[in-house]
Formats: structure tokens, sequence, C-alpha cells
């Protein structure tokens, strides 16, 4: 635990009210205090997918609340701590790269703002010129990416609608082949 995280416990069951209270109602205060220090310092989160076998679906999974070496206040902020080469949150996410019990897998990671509450969220970013350009670069994006080279694929993967195997081709070197579209001829 952090110095701020004892001061804050510590202070809530120092609070001389609490010879009336009873032992439930000190610690729901000892614990509320340590949530509102984590609530401005735990502010990171590792969003990951993980992939047990080749032909297994990717699973999405999110790991933390984790602490931030800076207060995350802004996305000037989040991205300094990006920039950063360690924070609490990689090591977790770095464990996702594959199943360290049984040596096999493989997964990806992330790390993003982890926010309480849905307003929290639409606050970080409102009105803030780093996350307008940051909008204005996501929604440019799907004019600027390729499709990735799938040529090297094993398996041909299956439609997450029908189930059946979509035919194995690289839209990277076949851009004109035909695309699976069991969903709209239904």
């Amino acid at each position: 635990m952090k110095k701020r995280e004892i001061d804050a416990v510590a202070s809530a069951l120092a609070d001389p009210e609490n010879s009336e209270r009873t032992a439930e109602e000190v610690a729901a205060l000892a614990i509320q205090a340590l949530d509102d220090v984590r609530s401005r310092t735990h502010r990171l989160a590792v969003i990951g997918q993980i992939q047990y076998g080749p032909q297994e679906e990717t699973h999405t999974v999110a790991l933390g609340p984790f602490s931030s070496p800076l207060l995350l206040d802004s996305p000037a902020k989040l991205k300094a701590v990006l920039e950063r080469p360690c924070t609490d949150a990689r090591e977790p996410g770095r464990g996702l790269a594959w199943d360290p019990k049984r040596k096999v897998g493989r997964g990806r990671f992330m790390l993003a703002p982890f926010f309480a509450k849905p307003l929290d969220a639409w606050e970080f970013y409102r009105g803030d010129t780093v996350a307008e350009g940051v909008v204005e670069a996501v929604t440019a994006l799907p004019r600027s990416v390729t499709p990735a080279c799938t040529c090297g694929l094993k398996h041909r993967p299956a439609c997450r609608w029908c189930g059946k195997a979509i035919e194995a081709t690289c839209f990277l070197h076949e851009p004109e082949a035909p695309v699976h579209r069991c969903r709209t001829a239904a």
C-alpha cells in the first residue's frame, strides 16, 4: 500500500466518533476512505485479448485498476503515462502474452484509462484539444488502414454468425476477392 492509502485509512480509523459506531460501520468507513483515494490514483486498466489454441475464439479480458505514476486528469497526462517505460499495469499486461501454466496460447494487451462512472469518461475527454485530435485521427483511420496479410494462416476462420468456414483469401494481395456476407443474405 502507498502512503496516501495508509493515511486515508488511518484517518478514518482515528475518527473520535468511531467509539459510537459498530465494527462494521468503522470497517465500511475505512474501505470508503481507501476507495476514495484509489478512485483518484488507480486510473489505469489493462485491456487484453487472449487465445488458447490456433482455432479458438479470442476472449477479451480486463485487469485492474492499477495505479498511475501521474494523476490522470487529462488526455495529455494519459499520453505522458503511456510513453513511460514502466507502470504498475504493464507487467500484468505482459502476463497475457501466453498461458504461463500450460506454456501455450497467445495474447496482447493495451493500457486504457479506468473510470468508475460513464460521466467521468466523458468529462475526461470533453472539450480537450488533445481529445479532439484523437477523435479526428480515429475517424480518419479507416481510410488510411490497409488490410493485414493473411496469406500465412494455416486454418480457415469460421464466420461468427453462421459458423461456416470463410474462404481463405488475403484481402491485402487480393483486394477484389468476394466477401462472406451470410448476415445480409438472411
